[in-house]
């Protein structure tokens, strides 16, 4: 019995499109016909160019940012993405959700962090951010208070 078979035509045959932007002509990944450019916001239509399909996740990403690539050095480019065994990752790319889990981590049952806290836990993630930064806008956000000994206490 071929598994292959027993999935659904949709699944079978499912495909992850580029598409370019009329538009603002920026590239992009979709899976099913994108409405609307996630660069300029402009509505897309059912005749929006396909400039490449590709049949996993990975290979999207590839052909996205080959799309996006001036022509004179999409070979090249694409040797070099399709050579590399890591999957791309932008530079810097910790999410504040991300930072957030590893800074409440931090602090513990306590709740406190310190100010070296929070640059260990940038040092981690290979971030370039400054630590009075990301402390100030968890402040704004009301994310943690500052107490008077130096120390900030988790809000959430």
């Amino acid at each position: 019995m071929n598994l292959h078979n027993l999935l659904p035509e949709a699944t079978r045959m499912e495909k992850w499109s580029v598409v370019q932007c009329p538009a603002c002509r920026n590239c992009h990944g979709t899976r099913t016909r994108a409405r609307q450019c996630p660069h300029c916001g402009q509505t897309l239509t059912s005749s929006t160019p396909i400039v490449a399909t590709a049949d996993s996740a990975a290979q999207l990403r590839i052909e996205v940012a080959l799309a996006n690539t001036p022509e004179e050095i999409r070979d090249e480019l694409r040797r070099k993405l399709e050579a590399s065994e890591q999957p791309l990752v932008a530079i810097n790319s910790t999410s504040p959700r991300r930072l957030y889990t590893l800074i409440v981590e931090r602090a513990g049952e306590s709740g406190l962090i310190r100010r070296n806290d929070v640059e260990e836990v940038l040092l981690k993630v290979e971030s370039d951010m400054d630590a009075d930064d990301l402390l100030d806008q968890l402040e704004i956000n009301g994310t943690i208070i500052r107490r008077q000994d130096g120390t900030w206490q988790l809000l959430e």
